[in-house]
């Protein structure tokens, strides 16, 4: 080589590429679908509630997404929401109550537990704050039916669990519940129920199951490379793809979940380019 510099070539910038109207019908279809496909885990996430504060958040960005030009499936959507939401507002709102009193009582009992350097108010005072507060709702007179109901089972529930409910507030290291070691345990027999055929699945099987190497006993480097050999490159290239979409799924439902204003944001932005550029 004689003098001539040689340099690495630049990387190529990937274009992005201009949004389309049934681009983003179809990404407000997944956001329907993943409202309603919401799950809860008694007694404090409550999935109905959500799912019902997702879908009038959507309605309202289809109304805006309508506004700014017509659309025959956004359209539809908008009138079927806009015809059964209004039927299921004051359910809700009673639910909504409901929540708000168990979220009380989650906030008594989640004061920090004692340590060896902070012991803590004890178990007396927060049984005392739970008393209080327990006797505040039974003061409620102006009650729906299904409110009266609901304010029983949370009293009688109390009432059932009071004798052991304090003990961690005077015991360093007592943990609240035995939930972690319930966990624990069903995970254990979970996975054993797995190698015997059972379609029993946690979240994390569902997301990497298919790829996930339960056992190596290759004897070495050398004998591992062998075996991964076997497999052509346009099999691994073909199957990394299924799993970055699977990946791709995942992220975009965790998105809705926790950030559902902002991809609504999104959404109707999408939406304006994609009527300008036509």
């Amino acid at each position: 080589m004689t003098g001539a510099a040689v340099t690495e070539a630049a990387p190529e910038k990937q274009v992005e590429l201009p949004v389309t109207r049934s681009q983003v019908v179809r990404d407000l279809a997944l956001d329907l679908q993943y409202a309603l496909s919401r799950k809860g885990r008694a007694p404090f996430v409550m999935a109905g509630l959500s799912m019902f504060e997702d879908l009038c958040a959507l309605r309202q960005t289809l109304a805006q997404c309508l506004a700014l030009d017509e659309d025959l499936q956004l359209r539809h959507w908008h009138t079927t929401l806009n015809d059964i939401l209004p039927t299921y507002e004051s359910a809700f709102a009673q639910v909504r109550q409901a929540l708000d009193w168990v979220d009380g009582v989650e906030r008594i009992l989640n004061i920090p537990l004692p340590t060896a350097q902070v012991p803590g108010p004890g178990g007396n005072a927060v049984a005392l704050k739970i008393a209080h507060y327990l006797g505040q709702l039974a003061a409620v007179t102006v009650l729906s039916p299904w409110l009266i109901q609901f304010r029983e089972k949370l009293l009688r529930l109390s009432e059932r669990y009071w004798s052991g409910l304090f003990h961690c507030y005077d015991i360093v290291g007592l943990p609240r519940t035995n939930n972690d070691h319930e966990s624990l345990y069903g995970q254990t027999k979970r996975q054993l129920r797995r190698q015997l055929g059972v379609s029993e699945l946690r979240e994390p099987l569902l997301r990497r199951g298919a790829w996930t190497i339960f056992q190596i006993d290759a004897a070495s480097p050398a004998e591992l490379r062998e075996r991964l050999a076997l497999i052509s490159w346009d099999d691994y290239a073909a199957e990394r793809a299924r799993f970055e979409r699977r990946q791709d799924q995942f992220h975009r439902r965790y998105r809705w979940r926790h950030h559902r204003d902002t991809v609504l944001r999104q959404r109707l932005t999408d939406w304006a380019k994609a009527i300008f550029d036509c």
